[in-house]
């Protein structure tokens, strides 16, 4: 599995993961998922760095292995990974059913945190308020370089579709495919949200998708705040230039950033944020539907929201 981490260097990693950890708690999330192998391989690595005791205590006693707790929870919500393992997947309707139910609309205060563009240096006025169009928009964002991922990134990944559409899908990060095109959702989560853009018959030229940042990621992990406070004027203006009517968050850190909230994905889908004319939806992302079966029910039921929204938008 490669050779074995320093001292200094477990040190280092271990800094980056409570950092990540720490900024996943900050946004209400509290799950966390590894694959079996990964899971195996950090728990090993960090093992092996820990330095012994210089003391190192007598023979442990031996504890019995504790019975697998019981988690007793709501059937609307999805189960944990250990245990989706083992449950067929269902598969996603073929079109939408009956209209879903009225839901709860939670009035907020702004998108996106009220954020503004940010002038540059000595005061000077942000070349975005300059912008005529979404066209000057990329071309800035194309150019951008204010934050680390300018340096790892094959393409910005802008954004794509009608640039006058009444829904607006913003998710979390472009990914590898996504980074080598330069168009968002490409990969395996783009062809699922295509195949549900396509059961709820919607037409994915007719809707604009889009990230909440421009630049992937290393190692696809999840934004650092300070690059999302870097990108978010790009996701300002092209939300001023298309004006949607209805926006779908998809998962937990495109939602946390438009609304300016905290909270679980669980505790924050189901639900319609209204500002002023517009109507954002929280679903999960694709790529969590990917990982966990179980999630595609609820990203179902959310899509089943979203579809009414834009019909009646």
């Amino acid at each position: 599995m490669g050779r074995q981490m320093t001292p200094a260097e477990a040190e280092k990693a271990r800094e980056l993961l409570a950092r990540y950890l720490e900024q996943m708690r900050e946004a209400g999330e509290d799950e966390l998922y590894l694959d079996d192998r990964l899971a195996r391989d950090l728990t090993r690595r960090l093992a092996a760095a820990t330095p012994a005791p210089e003391n190192p205590p007598g023979p442990v006693p031996r504890v019995p292995a504790a019975a697998p707790r019981r988690t007793n929870l709501p059937k609307s919500q999805p189960r944990p990974a250990a245990q989706a393992a083992a449950a067929p997947a269902r598969p996603m309707p073929a079109a939408a059913s009956a209209p879903p139910r009225e839901v709860e609309v939670v009035t907020i205060e702004s998108i996106l945190g009220a954020k503004k563009t940010a002038p540059d240096m000595f005061n000077e006025a942000s070349p975005l308020e300059r912008c005529s169009g979404l066209g000057d928009v990329e071309r800035l964002a194309s150019a951008c370089e204010k934050c680390e991922l300018a340096r790892t990134r094959t393409k910005v990944v802008f954004g794509v579709g009608n640039p006058h559409a009444r829904l607006m899908f913003i998710g979390e990060a472009p990914g590898h495919d996504e980074d080598l095109q330069g168009i968002p959702f490409v990969g395996r989560a783009g062809q699922l949200l295509d195949k549900i853009l396509d059961a709820a018959g919607i037409a994915r030229d007719d809707v604009y998708i889009a990230n909440i940042i421009k630049c992937r990621p290393p190692n696809n992990r999840t934004p650092l705040t300070s690059e999302i406070d870097a990108c978010s004027p790009y996701l300002v203006k092209q939300l001023g230039f298309i004006k949607p009517r209805v926006v779908c968050a998809l998962g937990l850190p495109a939602t946390t950033t438009l609304l300016g909230l905290k909270g679980s994905m669980g505790g924050m889908r189901g639900k319609i944020y209204k500002y002023g004319d517009i109507r954002v939806i929280p679903t999960y992302h694709p790529a969590a539907a990917l990982r966990d079966p179980n999630y595609k029910r609820p990203m179902w039921d959310d899509f089943l929201i979203v579809k009414r929204e834009y019909e009646r938008a």
